[in-house]
């Protein structure tokens, strides 16, 4: 199983592959780089202005503190996400892209060839030429009546898990519409699955979702979502996380809208994150007919794994 299609050019045309890299502006720096390491995600650098922490497949997590006045405006307060950053397949996409942004907003050039911006809602957005490598986990072994893959061998089991792949972000906005534009017709993303009166899940590569923006009365951060191998490597990641005192606060449970099995976590750096695996793969789109959801049905949230806490969404 290949996580992280880094080269399908499934964003409408624009290029765009998927996630390359998220900044938080955090409170407490160390609280944040102690979750991370916990988390799975390997350790590129670590100083006392922040941390930077990569994937399998290369795609990184910035840690900055939020009096960090290098870092876009934050879109709610206290620790969340400050940047979002976005790969495309090729420097002609690139290109293309930023003189396209360049006709009605201001446009950065920064280091490494990435260009900053922000959303219609705000939010600090970026781009670059993707550096990630997408990664190959291997086949599950899983043993059912009348077919047993795993013969003559104990099954797989793990102790913590090791993020390869960072897959969807989802925000908040309160100019849905606007969002909902600039995102499909501008950059390109598609739409996987509409939730009525809520938002869309939207997609740039063959990922159910990398996106889902949802319309809200306020804006900031609901959660950041990270592919590992199986149920298993989820439950090794659960067990290593709670052990270290993280609070856990929705699963196990799977998804109807995009399949996958979750488990999401607080984080100090803002919002949630969730481990995921077994997500929808949609490599046609002639052939993924979008759904559509009431807000108010349990399939718009979870096929099993019970209601969330009070507060998420909130």
């Amino acid at each position: 199983m290949t996580v992280g299609p880094k080269k399908s050019k499934m964003g409408g045309g624009k290029g765009l592959v998927g996630l390359e890299s998220v900044t938080y502006g955090v409170e407490d720096v160390a609280e944040s780089i102690g979750f991370y390491e916990d988390f799975g995600l390997r350790t590129i650098d670590r100083g006392r202005h922040g941390a930077t922490f990569a994937t399998g497949e290369e795609t990184t997590v910035e840690i900055r503190s939020k009096e960090d006045r290098s870092l876009p405006q934050a879109m709610e307060p206290g620790s969340t996400v400050r940047e979002i950053c976005w790969g495309l397949d090729s420097q002609d996409s690139l290109d293309r892209l930023t003189a396209d942004l360049e006709t009605d907003r201001p446009v950065a050039r920064g280091s490494g060839g990435t260009i900053h911006t922000l959303d219609p809602a705000g939010y600090g957005i970026a781009f670059r030429v993707t550096r990630s490598k997408p990664v190959t986990l291997k086949p599950q072994t899983l043993n059912t009546l009348g077919d047993a893959i795993r013969r003559n061998a104990r099954a797989r089991f793990y102790d913590r898990a090791r993020p390869q792949h960072m897959g969807h972000v989802v925000l908040y906005c309160t100019n849905y519409e606007d969002q909902f534009d600039f995102y499909t017709r501008r950059l390109g993303f598609m739409v996987s699955d509409y939730v009525h009166g809520l938002g869309a899940f939207m997609r740039c590569s063959t990922d159910h979702h990398n996106l889902f923006l949802i319309k809200h009365r306020r804006t900031g951060l609901n959660h950041i979502s990270f592919a590992v191998q199986d149920l298993d490597e989820i439950m090794g990641g659960f067990s290593l996380l709670s052990k270290k005192g993280w609070e856990p606060v929705w699963g196990l449970g799977r998804h109807y809208i995009g399949s996958n099995l979750f488990y999401y976590f607080r984080c100090p750096c803002g919002g949630y994150v969730e481990y995921y695996a077994d997500m929808d793969c949609i490599t046609d789109p002639e052939k993924w007919e979008p759904g559509e959801f009431d807000a108010s049905s349990p399939e718009a949230m979870f096929a099993w794994g019970g209601h969330p806490p009070d507060d998420f969404g909130k």
